[in-house]
């Protein structure tokens, strides 16, 4: 039986506390080796949930001592470039949380040193590996619901009502924006998971409270046009007065239509999705809205229905393997490109091709 894949852990903070999940469930295939945090007590908790893991304060130590094979970097945005970077120079391989960088350069010199090193750079767009949604390209895939023709997707929550104030993701110097680059931006990979990558991108932004800063948008709207031709419409907020979801979509497509969203007051996990084809007659107006389905999802794939536990995973045996994860940094650029685009097209009032990014 081979060793667990040993991974360590740079930045203790809150969306670290979701990856414990792979480590505590599959100790088999992923360990927990080293934890570190700027702050040590940070570390050291995180440390003491998995169990055995070594605790550091300074990730250059880390990177040179540690019994690694890869990190698995959860901080504030705007260190996610350096902290890969000097990963890679270390040859170790990158699981890097959403966003992957804040700028198109970063994210492109990540790459490319990836590949130089030759080691693997995987980015932790969750949403890629939750079975519900999984199911949902095996649909697209088979050419089942026909020609896809446009889409609708909201991200929204209230920042301020659970954060401190003056926490980082109110900060754009910090997070690279507000709710497009660090919400929206899972809906967007998905929505390209799921359709193809977009092509035109037409945003408007609005930052309405002093609570975010440097301009972070707290309210935004974009129109995407697809490779493929299909529409697509977003929202997004991060000061929402009480929602009934804080993410949805639909796909609207020739031979049916997917509608997902999530339980009242739940954040993590699979969706609800539903499936209507067109081959049934509408009997009446009321009709139209009538005939959906619990879609039959095939969790034949990952080993549980938690997105964040079957990245992991997958990601330990990308590394292991040399097969190109699901949610590469290659493959990222063209989410990231899509954001700036967006951030594009706000401040200037233009659309933007996402080619030209």
């Amino acid at each position: 039986m081979s060793q667990p894949f040993k991974i360590g852990l740079i930045g203790a903070g809150g969306i670290s506390g979701q990856h414990l999940r792979a480590f505590k469930g599959f100790p088999e295939r992923v360990a927990m080796t080293a934890v570190c945090d700027i702050s040590e007590e940070a570390a050291r908790k995180r440390a003491g949930e998995v169990g055995g893991a070594t605790v550091y304060a300074d990730v250059a130590k880390m990177l040179r001592d540690a019994d690694i094979e890869a990190v698995d970097i959860c901080t504030t945005h705007d260190q996610h470039a350096e902290l890969a970077l000097a990963a890679i120079a270390a040859d170790k391989h990158v699981l890097l949380e959403k966003p992957m960088g804040c700028s198109m350069q970063e994210c492109r010199d990540m790459v490319a040193a990836a590949e130089k090193a030759g080691v693997t750079v995987m980015i932790a767009q969750c949403q890629r590996y939750m079975p519900t949604y999984r199911s949902v390209r095996r649909l697209v895939d088979r050419g089942e619901l026909g020609a896809i023709r446009a889409v609708r997707f909201d991200s929204m929550q209230d920042l301020p009502s659970f954060a401190p104030n003056g926490h980082w993701l109110c900060d754009a110097k910090k997070a690279g924006g507000g709710i497009v680059i660090s919400v929206s931006v899972h809906r967007i990979d998905l929505m390209r998971y799921l359709i193809g990558d977009v092509k035109r991108v037409t945003g408007v932004s609005r930052s309405t409270t002093p609570l975010f800063t440097n301009g972070a948008e707290n309210f935004a709207v974009g129109l995407l046009e697809f490779e493929n031709g299909a529409i697509g419409e977003m929202f997004g907020t991060y000061t929402g007065f009480r929602m009934p979801w804080g993410e949805m979509f639909m796909i609207f497509a020739d031979e049916g239509t997917i509608h997902a969203v999530p339980p009242q007051g739940h954040y993590e996990g699979d969706s609800v999705i539903a499936l209507r084809r067109t081959a049934a007659p509408i009997a009446g107006w009321e009709d139209q809205y009538n005939g959906f389905a619990p879609l039959d999802v095939d969790r034949s794939e990952f080993p549980t229905d938690d997105g964040f536990t079957n990245e992991i995973l997958h990601f330990a045996d990308c590394c292991r393997t040399g097969k190109e994860p699901d949610s590469s940094g290659r493959d990222n650029l063209g989410t990231m490109a899509t954001i700036f685009a967006f951030y594009e097209s706000a401040r200037t009032g233009q659309t933007v091709d996402v080619s030209t990014i």
